[in-house]
């Protein structure tokens, strides 16, 4: 995992729940799994809720994260994070030892956006940061010019929520194509993006990707609805509308 470059996260309107009675729990979630969207940082961060007992946010997440290091290796952080937090983060990690976190108050209203699943991946979260890592340490310019361009795309679209000039579908694009130099984008996955894009609109993949049959999850941003809801249908690929920068953990 290479540390030093930021993240702007923001939480999907999608929930986990879990209901104990004292002595049985049992979790009810509309998270679909193993498609990027965190759906293991969420269960942890349920868990670790229900384990503390009180809704002390910086231990949830630190219980959480130490969670998801058994589970991934080595993760960011970024996915408990946002499942605790909630809203807008950014998110910066340069070590285990530090890591920046602050919360976004978006001045411009978001766009509406859609998640399409492409199918899941057949590797594992773990696996995919693996394969990047192996091949960082042989082409390490290469991959060090990747990572500072998508810093750079991540702070314009910190800046388009402070009502930049910035085209949010260009910066959606651009991530696209910086995640596929990555290596984590799949053949199948990059054909139905390319589609998308052919409609009028635009699509990047969410966490980890996948690289030798589907990618997860995408996130789609695309003017018109209805031409969308067309192309999914016909392509035969669930889509639904989604709402950001939704409330983290929260016990009832």
């Amino acid at each position: 995992m290479v540390y030093g470059y930021p993240a702007l996260v923001a939480a999907v309107g999608r929930r986990l729940t879990i209901i104990n009675n004292g002595r049985r729990s049992k979790i009810i979630s509309n998270i679909p799994i193993g498609c990027g969207m965190g759906s293991s940082a969420a269960l942890a961060v349920a868990k670790s809720a229900l384990k503390i007992g009180k809704l002390d946010k910086e231990k949830i997440n630190e219980m959480a994260y130490k969670m998801e290091v058994r589970q991934h290796g080595k993760p960011s952080g970024v996915d408990n994070t946002v499942s605790t937090y909630g809203g807008f983060l950014w998110y910066r990690k340069e070590s285990e030892n530090l890591k920046t976190l602050q919360k976004v108050n978006p001045v411009r209203k978001f766009p509406k956006i859609y998640l399409m699943n492409t199918g899941r991946p057949i590797e594992s979260t773990k696996e995919v940061v693996k394969n990047v890592a192996n091949h960082y340490l042989n082409r390490k310019s290469y991959f060090d010019t990747v990572f500072r361009d998508m810093e750079k795309v991540t702070k314009s679209f910190l800046n388009y929520l402070y009502r930049s000039k910035a085209d949010f579908e260009d910066l959606v694009m651009e991530n696209e194509l910086l995640l596929e130099k990555l290596g984590v984008v799949s053949v199948s996955t990059k054909q139905i993006i390319r589609r998308i894009e052919k409609i009028g609109g635009a699509a990047k993949v969410t966490g980890a990707g996948g690289i030798n049959g589907n990618s997860g999850m995408i996130i789609v941003f695309h003017k018109d609805a209805e031409k969308l809801s067309v192309f999914a249908k016909r392509n035969k690929i669930p889509v639904f509308a989604v709402k950001l920068g939704e409330e983290g953990v929260k016990i009832e």
